[in-house]
């Protein structure tokens, strides 16, 4: 049995590999057709920690006032979902200034020049659909004085991961991974040109992990209440861009977001948090009451 699990880990990576490289290798999109509305949230005071040099992930502190961040050498795994998945750049729009705007776009650069060609950590679907949904959020900001050639490079790696989730994301573990991985290329879809055949696909994948892994009281099989709230988040977030697009998200899609309502407004501290068990901490600031009222 753990031959099998170890092979199946192993499998998985390989395929992973040869779909990023040859997503890497196929044409751009040139332009956003659309662009949903910025949902994430950061912290300013994160932002200005992150331009004076106080680097701050999965509960490690590196410190530098311009480093690279790619250059940081911490072989922890929780540090490198963090910074491929891109979080810190809902941090940096909340700051907003031309110094944040320049961090980002030397990380951003930075990530292209280095693992846009399909190598690295952050080619799994779920960290894919977490970067896209900051890319696309935030693309304003990040395109706001770059190069043509830099903004060419940009659309080059948006298209690279697009392509990507749509061969690899059946591949996210399900539940919160295979969410992810499936709003981002929603997104992507709706938002970029050339990339409109994904999107049926992916809104019927939605739908199918709703009724899978939605149930009835509206809980997720691990019963964690803050991966409920991240789950659901991104049903709205989804929701909100295919309505954008003046398109219907899935019956099972709603249905979901219905039934997660009540359940997390049950588990709501007085103070805005969420109950903590199973594992799930109390949720970002203000996450769970924007998500709620985001919900309708």
């Amino acid at each position: 049995m753990v031959d099998m699990a170890s092979w199946s880990v192993t499998a998985t990576q390989f395929l992973n590999r040869v779909h990023s490289r040859l997503a890497a290798r196929a044409g751009s999109a040139t332009a956003f057709v659309s662009q949903p509305e910025p949902r994430t949230t950061g912290q300013l005071a994160r932002g200005r920690q992150l331009c004076a040099g106080n680097l701050m992930f999965a509960g490690y502190l590196a410190e530098g006032k311009g480093a690279m961040i790619w250059d940081i050498e911490l072989e922890d795994r929780a540090w490198q979902e963090e910074i491929h998945a891109f979080r810190w750049l809902d941090d940096l729009a909340a700051l907003g200034d031309a110094e944040a705007r320049k961090l980002a776009q030397d990380w951003l650069m930075g990530w292209i020049a280095r693992y846009g060609r399909g190598s690295g950590p952050g080619w799994v679907p779920e960290l894919a659909g977490r970067r896209l949904i900051r890319w696309i959020h935030h693309a304003l900001f990040l395109l706001r004085g770059m190069s043509a050639e830099d903004s060419a490079a940009f659309y080059r790696a948006l298209a690279a991961q697009t392509r990507f989730l749509a061969k690899r994301r059946g591949a996210a573990l399900p539940g919160l991974p295979r969410f992810e991985a499936l709003t981002g290329l929603i997104y992507a879809a709706l938002s970029l040109e050339g990339m409109r055949a994904y999107l049926d696909p992916a809104r019927q994948a939605l739908d199918s992990e709703c009724s899978r892994q939605i149930d009835v009281a509206g809980g997720l099989p691990t019963r964690n209440p803050e991966e409920l709230l991240e789950v659901f988040t991104l049903l709205t977030w989804a929701r909100a861009a295919l309505e954008e697009a003046d398109l219907e998200p899935g019956g099972a899609h709603l249905n979901a977001i219905t039934r997660i309502a009540p359940t997390l407004r049950a588990l709501r501290h007085a103070d805005g948090g969420l109950a903590r068990f199973h594992g799930g901490g109390r949720g970002a600031e203000g996450r769970l009451d924007q998500a709620l009222a985001a919900s309708g």
